[in-house]
């Protein structure tokens, strides 16, 4: 969802397209949402704009109605989520003058079909896919630009005329930081509320490494967290907590991700032992097999050995008297 006020000067916006296998449209739009005192969308054309890609562009709605000469301009990006490995999500950065003549602008070839088809990649799960906008509009491209004002603003650009940082609350912070930490703004509002520093690097490179560390933990899996990761998290929290960040969520977050990863040990202990009982039943059900076979084996001996007595004991009934088994053959004639 966009930021709740339509006059920020940057949003981050999500949409998530459910059943997108069963999409029969070309095109698609999103619902409406608010960036520096305009309405945007996106559209995406879920098969590609007459290509194997997908197709994603940020939109004006109803510029067809806007007032004759009207341009507005704007920084985006547009990422589809990976949502199995947030580390490989496909994100794509650019900036545009929107006008009548040029009312779309964005990628045709945003990302392959296959790939985005394909379940094992991350980015289409449970048949839905998560598109995230990330849209600034420097405030010397305020409502007044609709009737074509210009200005430099609150934007600084460097040697090549690029833009290389912008603002967030009273700070200057990198527009890739700032697309995370508006989110965290529109998330958990009472995180910045207390910080308060003077100068203008010193508090840069707070916010630039607190979104960094953000972007870090987002990216990182529970299971693939040990203690030595966890213990560093806790003192980074903390650390930025000495500056004023209320990060009473993100502890809280810390805490369940330690009862998670506890729990998750927990279920490999048991699927251990489980593998390692149905490995002794097997073996047990294997000597119990050759346990049977043996007994098996000893009956038919035991019937042999009996056979064998009984008819020893017959044969030596019926031997003739006379002739023992020391005496000679031709006994009492020679």
């Amino acid at each position: 969802m966009s930021l709740p006020t339509p006059t920020h000067s940057s949003v981050l916006f999500t949409w998530e397209i459910e059943e997108f296998s069963k999409l029969k449209a070309r095109r698609l739009y999103s619902k409406i949402f608010y960036c520096g005192g305009y309405e945007w969308r996106l559209l995406v054309f879920p098969k590609g704009n007459d290509n194997e890609h997908l197709s994603v562009y940020l939109d004006v709605p109803d510029w067809a109605k806007l007032a004759p000469g009207w341009s507005r301009y704007a920084r985006f990006s547009i990422s589809v989520v990976n949502q199995i490995h947030n580390a490989y999500t496909e994100s794509k950065r650019t900036e545009h003058k929107f006008d009548a003549n040029g009312s779309d602008w964005g990628f045709t070839s945003f990302l392959p079909l296959i790939k985005l088809n394909d379940p094992k990649e991350g980015f289409l799960v449970n048949d839905t896919i998560v598109l995230e906008a990330g849209v600034t509009i420097p405030s010397s491209y305020d409502s007044r630009k609709e009737t074509g004002d210009n200005g430099l603003g609150n934007v600084e650009a460097d040697i090549a005329g690029t833009t290389s940082q912008v603002r967030f609350l009273s700070y200057w912070v990198s527009s890739v930081a700032l697309l995370l930490l508006e989110k965290i703004h529109s998330l958990h509002e009472g995180t910045y509320v207390k910080f308060s520093m003077k100068g203008r690097a010193l508090p840069t490179m707070l916010l630039e490494s607190f979104a960094e560390f953000i972007a870090s933990m987002s990216s990182t899996k529970v299971n693939e967290l040990n203690e030595e990761a966890l213990r560093l998290a806790a003192n980074l929290i903390e650390d930025f907590e000495q500056v004023g960040l209320d990060l009473r969520w993100l502890k809280q977050r810390l805490e369940e991700a330690k009862v998670v990863k506890k729990h998750w040990e927990s279920v490999n202990t048991v699927k251990s032992c489980t593998s390692g009982l149905e490995v002794a039943r097997a073996t047990v059900d294997s000597c119990t097999s050759g346990l049977e076979v043996a007994r098996a084996k000893v009956r038919e001996l035991e019937d042999g050995l009996a056979k064998a007595k009984l008819e020893g004991e017959v044969m030596s009934r019926e031997l003739p008297k006379s002739l023992g088994v020391n005496d000679s053959v031709l006994k009492d004639i020679v």
